[in-house]
């Protein structure tokens, strides 16, 4: 098991050449970093502070299907799912990949009609999800409240523990030769042709073939030092650990209204309603520990992650709303990390034009843990000159640049 940090192992370097420069170690750059080292490249994976300090270290491990809508979203997500047994058996860590299922929760009638149409696209799709009324939400899940007016079973949702998953990942590219720089974050890049000819960190000086770009919310920032626009913005989540016991429910649970406050956040910021303006959707995951993980908001408030107990009793008393138990859980700890948002709601994925010599892996928002693993195989194949396996269009990373900026305000 991989629980701790890996030591980084070139401490007090200077310069150092390799074949390709990870920037970013949170799980994205951490799975391409071990992907690219297994095939054979010299990697060198660089962190501005350590793996499993960032987005992948403070969310939830919620590796989603059901929340997909159908076509590239889905086919990605689809793909990730089915390599991460893969991962797990090899790994061999208990983080390892735990397919429990979920729920997606129905809290009042008049969502119904959405659901059901949600549900029909999900089986064209070739996705399992079964409606499910009342009465038999109760049979399948008896912990849930009467009042809700139902569920749909989703039994392709799982579960990770992302941080753990993210220093596994991390020790096994080491293994296949990769170095490491912790504590370096770029501050100045050569960029000149076209091409990025090295980048400048604390400890040392870089100079790779290629570099792939997975910094998350410092996106924007990275893009600056290299000339183009990466318009990442930080979506704050906040979520609560439950103290150890019995757990309430073996099955990821989600709200039906979780779908909206992820893709409609111009609906938050019109709200009057203190729920909805906080991107409020309901989300609770058991873990392998014995622990429940509670959560969730969507609210854009720059880069603070300072625990919010307000907010985190409002989510007490939500989940509660809908899991009476949850009433009798103790809180262990509350926090907030940041989801890497871009305005169009779509990864940037794939190798830029202005900057022949990067690839970018970033922008994922809530769906990190969920798309790292397909995202390492397509960092890979482009690396290697090979076209990826989808139509990465949609996902291009240069199709913000020229384009002003978009900023929200706190």
């Amino acid at each position: 098991m991989a629980s701790a940090l890996p030591a980084a192992t070139s401490p007090l370097a200077m310069n150092i050449e390799t074949d390709i420069a990870i920037i970013g170690a949170g799980i994205v750059g951490a799975a391409c970093a071990c992907e690219l080292a297994r095939g054979g490249w010299r990697v060198v994976l660089v962190d501005r502070a350590a793996p499993a300090e960032g987005t992948s270290g403070a969310c939830d491990g919620y590796v989603s299907v059901s929340t997909k809508i159908p076509g590239l979203s889905m086919q990605l997500a689809l793909a990730s799912r089915e390599i991460y047994p893969e991962w797990a058996a090899r790994l061999g860590i208990d983080a390892a990949f735990h397919p429990i299922g979920g729920l997606l929760i129905v809290e009042d009638e008049a969502n119904w009609p959405k659901v059901e149409e949600h549900v029909r696209r999900l089986g064209e799709a070739g996705v399992s999800a079964r409606l499910l009324d009342r009465t038999d939400m109760l049979k399948e899940e008896p912990a849930l409240s009467p009042h809700l007016a139902g569920a749909v079973l989703c039994d392709g949702e799982a579960h990770v523990a992302a941080y753990r998953m993210n220093l596994a990942l991390v020790a096994d590219a080491m293994e296949h030769g990769a170095e490491c720089l912790w504590n370096a974050p770029l501050v100045e890049a050569d960029v000149a042709g076209g091409e990025i000819r090295s980048v400048r960190t604390p400890v040392g000086s870089i100079r790779a073939g290629q570099y792939v770009i997975a910094t998350g919310v410092w996106s924007e920032a990275v893009g600056k030092l290299l000339g183009v626009t990466l318009p990442v913005a930080p979506r704050r989540g906040d979520l609560i650990v439950t103290g150890r016991s019995k757990l309430l429910t073996p099955r990821m649970l989600v709200s039906a209204r979780y779908l909206t406050a992820k893709a409609e956040p111009e609906i938050a910021e019109k709200s009057d309603d203190p729920l909805i303006r906080l991107g409020y959707g309901f989300v609770m995951e058991p873990t392998v520990t014995g622990q429940h993980i509670i959560g969730s908001t969507r609210i854009f408030a720059g880069f603070d992650r300072r625990a919010d107990t307000a907010t985190a009793a409002m989510m007490m008393r939500e989940a509660a709303r809908r899991v009476p138990g949850v009433a009798g859980l103790e809180v262990l700890r509350c926090f907030a990390g940041l989801r890497p948002y871009v305005p169009d709601k779509k990864p940037l994925i794939g190798r830029s034009d202005a900057v022949t010599n990067m690839i970018v892996a970033t922008g994922h928002e809530g769906d990190g843990v969920t798309l790292a693993p397909i995202t390492a195989r397509i960092v890979a194949a482009l690396a290697r000159g090979d076209d990826a396996p989808f139509d990465l269009t949609p996902l291009h990373p240069d199709r913000f640049n020229h384009r002003p900026s978009p900023h929200r305000s706190p």
